[in-house]
């Protein structure tokens, strides 16, 4: 099963809109942290100092992770590009539409998935 270009169409609005979203909160995030490392300087004591770098260590972990889904989707565009999104990086086999709504960056179907999941949890990295 092939994806129809309705079904494309769907889903590149859906990364797209994601992708928007993603940029926004990152800024925000990067944002927040350079205005927080500009105030170092003004900080009463030490504890106000670990609050600050803490909150600014949590704002950077967020930005980092939206930038990996930012990757991710990004490269889902691309495969779409390339005619490959919707098939299965590991095996080959078609990815079904739905899984794909539900996770737009998905490029392996849920067998591969699960074996890639589990050899990260026993080798501690996707290899």
């Amino acid at each position: 099963m092939s994806l129809t270009q309705e079904q494309l169409d769907r889903i590149v609005a859906q990364i797209r809109g994601r992708l928007s979203v993603l940029e926004e909160e990152i800024a925000r995030k990067l944002g927040e942290s350079a205005e927080n490392f500009s105030s170092i300087g003004g900080v009463g004591d030490s504890g106000d100092l670990g609050s600050m770098l803490t909150e600014t260590e949590v704002d950077l972990s967020e930005a980092r992770r939206d930038v990996d889904e930012w990757r991710g989707l990004r490269a889902s565009l691309r495969r779409i590009d390339e005619g490959t999104y919707g098939v299965c990086t590991e095996c080959g086999v078609d990815i079904p539409f739905e899984r794909l709504v539900a996770a737009p960056l998905a490029h392996r179907c849920i067998d591969c998935q699960a074996i890639a999941e589990k050899r990260e949890r026993t080798f501690g990295s996707e290899g």
